[in-house]
């Protein structure tokens, strides 16, 4: 079985913090929310939640496209992530909606397969399955 390993490192010190990725590629302030009582201003785990599930989705909606030899030619996937809580619960991800705008030449109805195979095989999907409520939808324009 192949592997690919990803890493991330977070330092942290009082309300902020900076995190660099492995790769070398990323390098992100972070801080307490304001709603959370921190400084805010900076991106926080919720917004690198949605980052990260925007760009998985996208890279196995991409892969599975090639694989099928369906043409993508544009796509605009946008996440919103929401924290919930309350006085009996503490903060959580509530659920998440992602979104995407596919530009392509490929039959709509192909196109909606990927979608819903790519929901099922993203592994950000899948690492939220039954704990996070997950609605993805799509609008796809023919180009």
């Amino acid at each position: 079985m192949e592997s690919l390993s990803a890493t991330a490192t977070l330092r942290w010190e009082g309300l902020r913090g900076r995190i660099e990725g492995g790769s070398g590629a990323l390098s992100v302030a972070t801080a307490t929310q304001s709603e959370l009582g921190g400084p805010g201003g900076e991106s926080n785990p919720e917004e690198l939640f949605s980052a990260a599930l925007a760009n998985c989705f996208t890279s196995t909606l991409t892969g599975m496209a090639r694989a099928r030899g369906v043409d993508l030619a544009e796509i605009e996937t946008t996440v919103s992530a929401k924290l919930a809580w309350d006085d009996d619960a503490h903060h959580h991800l509530s659920d998440a909606t992602l979104h995407a705008v596919i530009a392509t030449p490929a039959r709509e109805d192909d196109v909606r397969k990927l979608v819903d195979d790519a929901g099922r095989h993203c592994p950000v999907c899948q690492a939220i399955s039954g704990t996070v409520a997950l609605h993805v939808t799509a609008d796809v324009i023919p180009v």
